[in-house]
């Protein structure tokens, strides 16, 4: 697995790793366009769940989970998926913006060296959790093509003081956004579903970045949400990023058909086995005798 982390005590932006270009070693055919790497930064109000949430789409343990504020300290890149052509799609999890409202005053000092003093040296060393923020920033700036924002679906986003001023965030960002709806409950009938979909839509529909509202809850999603999301990747892609975009779905489709079609076979071997089974029974009854 390529894996990335970018910590608190050296640089000020990250690096992203180079995508690799050895067609040798991944069977480009010379009609397609070369490997990318397509890159993906989750970013959340802090203790939103966006580590339960890399887990779920990553199919493994990475990060810290808690129930606590700020557990995430370092924007980490985990592989995703790769296509057999080289491509790969990678996703990054980032510390939780705290202070939302002072996050995007501090941003707007950034071309000033009083902005650069607070930032990098005030902030690293007095206020822990405001600086880790500003890193979460960097990182999306810095990687991100698509970005997502994880929100809590309990909660009314007019009640969400944070919403507002993270949009603004989003905004100086100025990459796609596509909005995931977590903690949406136990699974609800569809019209529920789409019911909070279209809460969140009328709620962000004033902003330019914001390309999707999705629903995507760490526990209670289905392996076709995921689906819609990444099919929404493909014209959400940076132009010289969409055929591999395409190559990357399809694998996540072929994949994902393989293991639902393997585990409709397992059901129903143990099915068809059930429906066989049998069990003698020893004749214990007493003969009726006449009188």
């Amino acid at each position: 697995m390529n894996s990335a982390s970018v910590g608190s005590s050296s640089a000020t932006t990250l690096q992203a790793a180079p995508p690799r270009t050895d067609s040798s070693s991944t069977g480009s055919s010379p009609h397609q366009g070369p490997p990318v790497r397509l890159q993906l930064c989750l970013v959340s109000h802090t203790n939103a769940g966006k580590t339960t949430l890399a887990r779920t789409l990553l199919l493994r343990d990475v990060g810290e989970v808690r129930d606590a504020a700020h557990v995430t300290e370092t924007a980490d890149a985990h592989t995703l998926l790769t296509s057999p052509d080289g491509d790969e799609l990678t996703l990054w999890d980032t510390p939780g913006f705290g202070d939302s409202v002072r996050l995007a005053k501090r941003l707007g000092q950034a071309g000033n060296p009083v902005g650069w003093f607070l930032s990098e040296v005030w902030d690293r060393m007095r206020d822990r959790p405001f600086y880790l923020s500003q890193r979460a920033l960097l990182a999306a700036r810095d990687h991100a093509d698509v970005v997502l924002y994880l929100v809590n679906a309990s909660e009314d986003p007019q009640d969400a003081g944070y919403v507002v001023p993270e949009m603004q965030l989003l905004q100086w960002l100025g990459k796609p956004v596509v909005v995931l709806l977590n903690q949406m409950g136990p699974p609800a009938p569809a019209h529920a579903e789409q019911a909070d979909v279209r809460k969140w839509s009328r709620a962000l529909r004033s902003s330019t970045v914001v390309r999707a509202v999705l629903p995507m809850d760490a526990f209670a999603r289905c392996w076709v949400h995921e689906g819609v999301l990444f099919e929404s990747l493909v014209d959400l892609a940076p132009a010289d990023k969409r055929e591999g975009a395409r190559r990357l779905v399809s694998t996540w489709e072929a994949r994902n058909t393989d293991r639902f079609e393997t585990s409709m076979r397992a059901l129903a071997d143990l099915l068809a086995v059930a429906a066989r089974d049998k069990e003698p029974i020893a004749d214990t009854s007493t003969p009726f005798k006449k009188h």
